[in-house]
């Protein structure tokens, strides 16, 4: 089981619990597991785990000031990746621990939609992922809605994880 996956199932059980989690214990406990496995070599980039408003901020970084304590009362958002010997990973999770709201269901929907748009692409020759950036936006863009970030990049293997599209 990937380390963000055994993560999420043991925050689920703690947060029942009432036991605390913060950003910044994820992201600890995070990097624990990754440096457990075979073949890590450090993080790919600085994760982003924000709770809350903060999963909202484009490249979040918790610190001791924004610390949020995650709770069953909103969105937990994990983007990390780690730096090994056959790959570099990039994976990104979305979690809620109670009962999201009608508007939280429809957005994640909206985006799950796009997602799923995109992986039944046939790429041609020469396409690049900024001219396909529109399929990802479409069902959020029925309603109205958007998001402030793009949709995707390139994944190296020990370089900077976020390399530059093709144009």
């Amino acid at each position: 089981m990937h380390p963000s996956c055994h993560l999420t199932v043991l925050i689920l059980c703690q947060v029942e619990a009432g036991e605390p989690w913060t950003e910044l214990s994820v992201e600890k406990r995070l990097d624990e597991y990754r440096g457990r496995q075979d073949k890590y070599r450090g993080r790919s980039f600085n994760p982003i785990v924000g709770f809350g408003p903060n999963g909202a901020v484009i490249h979040y970084k918790a610190s001791e000031a924004t610390n949020a304590r995650i709770n069953a009362s909103s969105l937990l958002l994990i983007d990390s990746g780690g730096q090994y010997l056959d790959g570099s990973t990039d994976v990104t999770r979305t979690m809620h621990y109670g009962e999201p709201t009608d508007f939280m269901r429809e957005t994640y929907t909206r985006v799950l939609m796009g997602v799923i748009d995109l992986g039944k692409v046939v790429f041609k020759k020469g396409a690049t992922d900024s001219r396909l950036d529109i399929l990802a936006r479409r069902h959020l863009y029925e309603v109205g809605l958007d998001y402030l970030h793009g949709t995707g990049h390139g994944i190296g293997v020990f370089l900077q994880i976020h390399e530059g599209q093709n144009k």
